[in-house]
């Protein structure tokens, strides 16, 4: 039996508890049509180098948990939804799918984040790409030939002390603006528009107003929202996810994110862009500081542990878990994440387009991706309207930033539904 840990036990319990398939697709479009007996040699070698992510989930009456998985990860020959920890995918808990030049990598973000979830894509593209092309450059992949360190398993919030209950802050956060409520945009099944930005032009046009692309795209929304609601009882708020691994020393492949919080009050909202920007990039550094995550750190999974101490049964811990995970619609208006720019730039040139699908745990959520000269944006949202996405673009438009929509489509992650027991 492996035990599920700290950082990602809210993720798997809670999906379950609020019936959301917690899982995240990489949609790529490669320069060539995939040949599919490299693609097979490619998965492999990937599965051999990450032996911690050949699992199969169960549960019993208390706990859900994971077994190793000695079956080969399965690759499917379509573009179609998948289904994970079933007998489609031999019961592992990722797998590969390709058609014409379009690869996708499905995975449950139960046991691992975006940025973990990279370096998985990038030793897969590596040994695809390698076979394929000749290329020989490992730089910044993880291999074979590379040693598997402990520090790679282990989850850092496992590691942080418990606080007493009693000392522990009470949270204090208003409820935000919503979408879903203060408003009257038609609710909808989850559905994904993807966009596509120059990255030369967005990124000069970002340090030209003190912002990265993360922050710059947390901005823009809060203005497209405020153009479109400017009378409002509650304060614009949002999430902007961001990789933890730097504050911790660590290169787990657990979730290990930070959730910096920024809101777009009145004396934010009558600044110009630039100063905009300049209070959003300061608020980031500022819940950005390893002090900071360190202190965000020992509360949250404080409450994850007391939670599992306090539900006995399997239930209680989904129902426990399932309202922490669904409280964060109500203190965040969106969401925005960025895993950063895409660092092995020797497999750049064979990736023409890269999309992040994920499950819609908020009414509106940007996944950020950077990639061979491109930005691309997948604005997830639960609406029949499009208005928000196209008051988004007007910001872009009034900026003179190009972009082009590739697709609006439903939601197309994995899906991952509650184990059997054993």
């Amino acid at each position: 039996m492996i035990n599920i840990t700290t950082s990602d036990l809210m993720m798997v319990a809670g999906s379950f508890g609020l019936k959301m398939d917690y899982s995240v697709r990489f949609n790529l479009k490669l320069r060539d049509e995939i040949n599919s007996e490299i693609l097979h040699h490619a998965v492999e070698k990937t599965q051999k180098r990450y032996p911690y992510l050949s699992l199969r989930m169960f549960k019993n009456e208390t706990d859900y948990y994971y077994e190793s998985n000695p079956l080969p990860v399965v690759i499917h020959n379509t573009d179609s939804r998948v289904s994970l920890n079933t007998a489609e995918s031999n019961y592992h808990i990722w797998s590969v799918s390709y058609i014409g030049d379009r690869l996708y990598l499905d995975i449950s973000h139960g046991v691992t984040d975006g940025t973990a979830m990279y370096m998985v894509l990038a030793t897969m593209l590596f040994y695809y790409c390698s076979e394929r092309y000749g290329i020989t450059d490992s730089i910044g992949i993880r291999t074979l030939e590379d040693e598997i360190t402990p520090d790679e398993t282990i989850d850092p919030y496992d590691l942080v002390p418990m606080l007493d209950s009693s000392k522990m802050p009470a949270v204090g956060l208003e409820p935000a603006f919503s979408l879903a409520e203060d408003t009257n945009l038609k609710p909808c099944e989850p559905l994904v528009c993807d966009i596509e930005l120059p990255e030369k032009e967005f990124v000069d046009f970002c340090f030209a107003n003190e912002a990265s692309p993360g922050t710059m795209v947390c901005v823009l929304f809060a203005r497209a929202i405020d153009s479109l609601y400017p009378q409002r009882a509650r304060d614009i708020r949002n999430s902007y996810i961001v990789n933890a691994r730097p504050m911790f020393g660590s290169k787990t492949h657990h979730n290990c994110v930070q959730t910096i919080r920024f809101a777009y009050l009145d004396n934010i909202s009558e600044l110009p862009l630039n100063k905009q920007c300049a209070a959003h990039r300061s608020i980031t550094a500022e819940q950005s500081a390893p002090e900071y995550v360190h202190g965000a750190a020992a509360v949250s999974s404080s409450r994850i542990k007391m939670v599992k101490q306090m539900a006995p049964t399997i239930e209680a811990k989904k129902q426990a878990y399932a309202k922490m995970l669904d409280g964060g619609k109500r203190l965040f208006t969106y969401m925005v994440s960025y895993i950063g720019q895409w660092k092995q730039t020797q497999l750049s040139p064979y990736v023409l387009e890269l999309w992040t699908h994920v499950p819609n745990a908020n009414n509106l959520l940007t996944e950020i991706a950077a990639i061979n000269g491109k930005i691309f944006l997948s604005v997830h949202c639960n609406f029949v309207e499009d208005d928000v996405i196209k008051a988004f673009l007007r910001q872009l438009d009034d900026n003179g930033i190009a972009y082009s929509i590739k697709s609006t489509e439903k939601v197309d992650n994995a899906y991952l539904p509650e184990p059997e027991t054993k």
